[in-house]
């Protein structure tokens, strides 16, 4: 009684741990896990598992007349795959699984550089006790025509200054986003005009057949101004994605 007790209360409990079988993944692609269910001090029923690609994202709230901005942590896909079976105490149950990532997931890593934080978090539904959980950080880099884009744009006289998630949705002429957050990168010019863009900022929105680049042209003088357009994913190097960029920073 006392075992099942301190179970309850999370002492002594079945524990869960998620083993990453790919050490790099890229938005749209499959990967592998496995996942390691090791029984504690009393048996104890296995409702099932749940798996959920995690992002923190920067958020705003209005607060009275000030707007707040705080980081977030929304939920990018879950899955939650049937597993119903007692485990015995000391006993390990190992299963494997293939999980399909979003294409519009965010990049973790650019250019060597870590520029977002996203992770797979497991939870472990068991009764009498509490749910286990598992954190494992991704390493997500671009797809193919997205770091085709990113390196024409470098080549073409800008720098990477900074890359962010934001809480909400892409829209524009051709696309819309579906995750609840969306990654900008921002570039600065590597020498100044005083007529040229002070700054771009660019996001993709990629459906698995084509990406929907949406960049953003802060000019001196003339303001903001909007351009898009839709890549087909099979451009993948910087010579196929060129006609299409350049059109818009000119």
């Amino acid at each position: 009684m006392l075992k099942k007790i301190l179970a309850s209360i999370g002492i002594g409990k079945a524990t869960v741990d998620t083993i990453l079988l790919d050490d790099q993944l890229r938005a749209g692609e499959s990967f592998a896990i496995e996942v390691v269910i090791k029984g504690g001090d009393i048996e104890q029923e296995i409702n099932g598992l749940e798996f959920a690609i995690m992002a923190e994202a920067k958020a705003e709230q209005k607060v009275g007349d000030d707007e707040v901005k705080y980081n977030k942590s929304v939920v990018l896909q879950s899955w939650r795959p049937m597993l119903k079976q007692a485990i015995q105490p000391g006993e390990t149950i190992t299963r494997q699984f293939n999980l399909d990532l979003h294409p519009e997931a965010p990049a973790t890593s650019l250019f060597g550089q870590r520029i977002a934080k996203v992770w797979l978090q497991t939870g472990l539904d068991i009764k009498n006790g509490i749910d286990g959980s598992d954190k494992d950080p991704l390493v997500i880099v671009p797809s193919c025509t997205q770091l085709a884009v990113l390196e024409l744009i470098e080549n073409s006289g800008y720098r990477l200054f900074k890359s962010d998630l934001e809480v909400g949705y892409v829209r524009a002429q051709g696309f819309a986003s579906h995750l609840p957050c969306y990654q900008e990168y921002e570039f600065k010019p590597q020498s100044r005009s005083f007529f040229g863009a002070r700054e771009l900022e660019v996001t993709f929105v990629d459906n698995g057949a084509e990406t929907g680049v949406l960049i953003e042209i802060d000019r001196a003088f003339s303001g903001d101004g909007y351009h898009c357009i839709s890549i087909p994913n099979h451009c993948n190097n910087v010579e196929s994605v060129r006609p299409y960029i350049e059109q818009l920073l000119n």
